[in-house]
């Protein structure tokens, strides 16, 4: 038997083979890839759930596009949902916070959102949004922290357009270390993604207890329950209101909090490694 949880199946391989699909982001959004590697998944996703005795989705929503996009039979395709970083904990010491915040340049409350640079991650919104936001909370600070993906440029050259270079900041890649104390002292986490096969950042932010902004599409409300403020991630006027509400309400701040917590315990490795093996011990070698 041969599992492989990322990547492409062998032309040789064993009689029984799995295979982990994370998402079709190339498919829902083909402008956000190189025509090569877009071209390059497309062949290599279509190959693995042809040729697969079975196939893993991150989530139902990844399972449901495969089975839209490629035929795929429902029963022949399971949901395992991966873990999240269960070191992370909200970091509540002030000196820590302020640390951190040096460290990477912010100057006081900010918004943070975490991933690759690039469009799929919305963030084009975000940042119009956010610029209405600053009509009421102008000391505030995006945090758009994360490497630069393909096609970040028009990115930076809005903010530069916009006249936001002083509010919108890209410390660039966050070390592990700092992850925490940077999701705890944010105001609000923002995600509000175009397309997601999971979406890690959403638990990490509850994991860390910092209020979560996220979109009501693919798989963020799959993964994020009832501990999210959900929104159109195509509409701006949704996701400054979001983001105005989080700052603005006490009250749904620590509800938001609560759920979250709770929705935690639906995932973690252990949970996704046992499955896993359920799902082995179902074939005769």
């Amino acid at each position: 038997m041969l599992f492989v949880p990322a990547h492409v199946l062998p032309p040789l391989r064993p009689r029984i083979s799995l295979v982990t699909v994370h998402d079709l982001g190339y498919l829902a959004f083909p402008e956000a890839h190189p025509p090569r590697q877009r071209l390059y998944l497309d062949w290599s996703t279509r190959w693995n759930v042809r040729i697969a005795t079975h196939v893993l989705a991150d989530s139902q929503a990844t399972r449901d596009a495969i089975v839209e996009a490629y035929h795929v039979a429902p029963d022949k395709i399971t949901v395992v949902y991966p873990g999240y970083d269960a070191a992370l904990k909200p970091v509540c010491d002030p000196q820590a916070l302020a640390a951190v915040r040096a460290r990477y340049g912010i100057p006081g409350d900010y918004v943070l959102a975490i991933g690759r640079i690039q469009p799929r991650k919305n963030l084009t919104r975000l940042v119009n949004a956010f610029a209405q936001v600053l009509s009421q909370h102008p000391d505030l600070t995006l945090v758009l922290a994360g490497p630069t993906g393909w096609l970040a440029e028009p990115l930076l050259a809005h903010v530069r357009a916009q006249g936001l270079e002083q509010r919108v900041h890209f410390p660039g890649y966050i070390a592990e270390e700092d992850k925490a104390a940077l999701i705890s002292g944010a105001r609000v986490f923002a995600y509000p993604s175009l397309y997601e096969g999971f979406g890690f950042p959403a638990l990490e932010a509850q994991a860390c207890e910092t209020p979560l902004l996220a979109s009501n599409t693919t798989s963020l409300p799959e993964v994020a329950g009832d501990g999210a403020l959900l929104v159109d991630p195509l509409d701006e006027d949704a996701i400054t209101q979001g983001l105005l509400r989080l700052l603005g309400d006490n009250d749904l701040r620590q509800t938001l909090v609560a759920r979250g917590r709770a929705n935690l315990g639906r995932f973690s490795w252990e949970k996704a490694a046992k499955k896993v093996l359920e799902l082995l011990n179902r074939f005769d070698l």
